[in-house]
């Protein structure tokens, strides 16, 4: 083959090479497909948030460190930031129904108590859930004596279901609801579940503790 014939056959596969590359911008898209960064803004995008809510969320996660970003990407929940729950707690009245027992209620010293207990999630110091507790029960001195009622809700700009249950335990009463979340991510479909739980102090059934853990 001659010097002139090998040339011509390089410059054509030289010009097939050219032809078929990646552009700069081609692989900018791509990459910029994947990164951590445009898969988060794609998961922000399908929620209800306001443009201001939108953009201060983005702004908290740019500026993160990169292996929170990644963990972020791949798992929003990791970024929840939890506020300080607030709990009251009131004594009610005897119920109509309860009247009947209105002079064994007193006369054993029992009372009904109801718990309200709230807190926010949040990413960015934007909530983007707030769970909701409420929990009823009988206490007579220093014990819970009677569940009367467990409810819970999980609002937001995510998806969640709730179910509830309650307890007793060494005279200490708890209401437990289980939540579980979906949200997208990229488009496929990813869940958590979290646990909002309330339980009487030991000796002051008065008194609460309540958090939230992942389950």
């Amino acid at each position: 083959m001659s010097t002139q014939h090998r040339s011509a056959i390089s410059a054509a596969f030289l010009a097939l090479a050219i032809a078929f590359a990646p552009t700069s911008a081609a692989l900018a898209a791509r990459d910029s497909a994947t990164d951590p960064e445009s898969t988060f803004h794609e998961f922000v995008d399908d929620l209800a948030l306001s443009p201001a809510s939108k953009r201060q969320v983005e702004q908290y996660f740019a500026a993160l460190p990169e292996e929170k970003q990644e963990a972020g990407a791949a798992d929003p929940s990791t970024l929840f930031t939890y506020s300080e729950a607030t709990s009251t707690v009131r004594q009610l009245p005897v119920a109509p129904s309860d009247s009947g027992r209105l002079t064994t209620l007193a006369a054993a010293g029992i009372r009904t108590l109801q718990v309200s207990n709230r807190q926010d999630v949040k990413i960015g110091n934007v909530t983007f859930i707030t769970f909701s507790l409420s929990y009823t029960y009988e206490a007579r001195g220093s014990s819970v004596t009677r569940n009367i009622n467990c409810t819970g809700s999980a609002s937001g700009v995510i998806s969640a279901s709730s179910s509830p249950t309650s307890w007793i335990s060494q005279g200490r009463g708890t209401c437990d609801v289980r939540t579980q979340a979906s949200v997208f991510v990229k488009g496929l479909p990813f869940q958590f579940t979290k646990v909002h739980t309330v339980t009487t102090q030991a000796g002051n059934p008065a008194r609460v503790d309540g958090r939230i853990y992942s389950a």
